[in-house]
């Protein structure tokens, strides 16, 4: 008796749509997980630059202060600029009275620095800033001994100080306290509101706070929560 044999073919099994589902969740937990610790490390790596920044400016801004007897005070205030183009508004009236006065490259944004007085208040060779130090009446007014490149940048014709976010460092001079003068008793000085919390300065950075960029410092009293993510010296 002749026995007949079929042969037996194995049908390749496939994913089921279950098991497609397990698979593309883990991978996104995986992705997810990665991008996290990568957003983390990076934003932590920003701060620390800004840190860094911060206490170098505070460094320079206390030699300005030896050598001229004042605190350099910004030429114009509210030079709200976008960064990016389209999302947050920033002032960088502050972070370009810095750059001048901590490079001497140029002073234009100083206040009460005129073409006549440079010499003798840091200003530089040329009113407005052109991103390199000329001449010795800029030099006499170079704070920071070297500026790498990563905490300036220049927004417009104007060059500004920057934090490890890419966003102007913010600061705000002490206004002068009224004072009374003459025999008379006259009041010569009207400047008596506050605009600062400290006597000398206000420094900070928004840091990645990206909500609160139009705030000033002094608004903060009145609600310690907005600066919870700031970099600052009050």
């Amino acid at each position: 008796m002749k026995t007949t044999r079929f042969a037996s073919h194995s049908r390749t099994r496939a994913f089921t749509l279950v098991e497609m589902l397990i698979v593309v969740t883990i991978i996104s937990m995986l992705a997810a997980l990665t991008l996290g610790g990568y957003t983390f490390a990076m934003r932590s790596s920003k701060r620390r630059l800004t840190t860094g920044t911060f206490e170098a400016i505070k460094l320079a801004l206390e030699r300005y202060s030896t050598e001229f007897g004042e605190y350099p005070q910004p030429a114009g205030s509210n030079q709200m600029v976008q960064f990016p183009p389209g999302v947050s508004t920033y002032d960088t009236s502050g972070a370009s009275c810095l750059y001048q006065a901590l490079t001497g490259d140029g002073y234009d944004q100083i206040k009460g620095v005129t073409s006549a007085s440079s010499d003798s208040s840091g200003g530089g060779s040329g009113a407005s800033s052109d991103g390199k130090v000329e001449g010795l009446s800029e030099i006499k007014n170079k704070m920071l001994v070297e500026i790498p490149q990563t905490i300036y940048t220049r927004k417009g014709s104007t060059y500004i100080i920057i934090d490890g976010f890419g966003h102007p460092f913010q600061y705000l001079k002490a206004a002068i306290p009224a004072a009374v003068n003459g025999a008379n008793g006259t009041n010569t000085n009207t400047d008596t509101a506050p605009t600062t919390i400290n006597t000398t300065y206000d420094l900070w950075s928004y840091s990645e706070d990206e909500q609160n960029t139009t705030k000033q410092s002094i608004s903060t009293l009145n609600d310690p929560t907005v600066s919870v993510k700031w970099i600052k010296n009050w």
